[in-house]
C-alpha cells in the first residue's frame, strides 16, 4: 500500500448542529497539543453528513476527536505506557500493548499515525436531546468490551449495545468509513488504516496541520 497525498484541507466539522455535535474530547480534558474544536479533511466531512442524513430521525452523530496534532499524539502514546508501567507491563509488551489503543506518533508515509491526517474520527451517537446512546461501554475505554463486536455474544447479554454499535457501523461503513475493530467508536476514511482494511491501492491523506496554530 503506497500513500498519494491529495493536499486535501482540514475543516471543521461541527457545521451542521442539526445532525452533527462536536466535542473535543482531549481539550475539555485540557490536554497538550490539543484544540478546542474537531477538524477532519474535506471528504471526510462531506461522508459525515452523509452517514448522519442517514440516521433514523431523532438521532444525531457525535464526534469527539478528527485531526490531532503530533503533540497530542505523543501525549496519549506515552499517557499509555505510563498506566502499563504501573501494572509491570514495560519495553516490547507495553510498546505492543498500547498501539492497539493509541497508534505510535509518527509523521512517516509509511507509520503516519490514523488521527494524524485527518482522516480518522472517533463518533457515537446521541438522541435529539443530546444524550448518548448506549454503547456499552465509555470512549478511550481500554478493555475487551471497546472492540466492536464484542456485545454479538448473547451471553454478554447487553442487546441495546449491540443495536447500536450495528446502527452506528452501518450507517458509518454505508458512508465510505472502515472501523477499527478494537475501538467501537473509532473510523478512517483515506488514510492507511482504512487503505489496509478495504484493501485500497492506496491512501490519499497523509500527515497534515490546520492552517493555524491553536496556541
Amino acid at each position: 500500500m503506497t500513500l498519494i497525498e491529495n493536499n486535501e484541507p482540514l475543516v471543521h466539522a461541527g457545521l451542521y448542529p442539526e445532525k452533527i455535535l462536536t466535542k473535543s474530547w482531549y481539550f475539555f480534558e485540557r490536554l497538550p497539543g490539543s484544540y478546542p474544536e474537531v477538524w477532519v479533511r474535506e471528504t471526510v466531512y462531506e461522508k459525515l453528513l452523509i452517514a448522519a442524513e442517514s440516521l433514523p430521525e431523532g438521532l444525531r452523530l457525535v464526534i469527539w476527536d478528527g485531526w490531532r496534532s503530533y503533540d497530542l499524539q505523543s501525549f496519549l502514546f506515552k499517557r499509555m505506557l505510563d498506566r502499563l508501567k504501573k501494572k509491570d507491563i514495560t519495553g516490547d509488551e507495553a510498546h505492543e500493548h498500547a498501539s492497539i489503543f493509541v497508534a505510535v506518533p509518527s509523521k512517516e508515509p509509511e507509520t503516519v499515525s490514523g488521527h494524524l491526517t485527518g482522516g480518522a474520527v472517533d463518533i457515537t451517537l446521541a438522541d435529539v436531546r443530546g444524550h448518548y446512546l448506549n454503547m456499552g461501554g465509555s470512549f478511550d475505554e481500554t478493555e475487551e468490551h471497546s472492540h466492536t463486536w464484542y456485545y454479538e455474544n448473547p451471553d454478554r447479554g447487553n442487546i441495546i449495545a449491540r443495536n447500536n454499535r450495528r446502527l452506528l457501523v452501518r450507517i458509518m461503513e454505508s458512508a465510505g468509513f472502515s472501523n477499527y475493530p478494537n475501538e467501537w467508536w473509532h473510523f478512517d476514511y483515506g488514510n492507511r488504516g482504512w487503505a489496509e482494511r478495504t484493501k485500497a491501492e492506496n491512501a490519499f491523506y497523509g500527515y497534515t496541520e490546520p492552517p493555524f496554530k491553536w496556541r
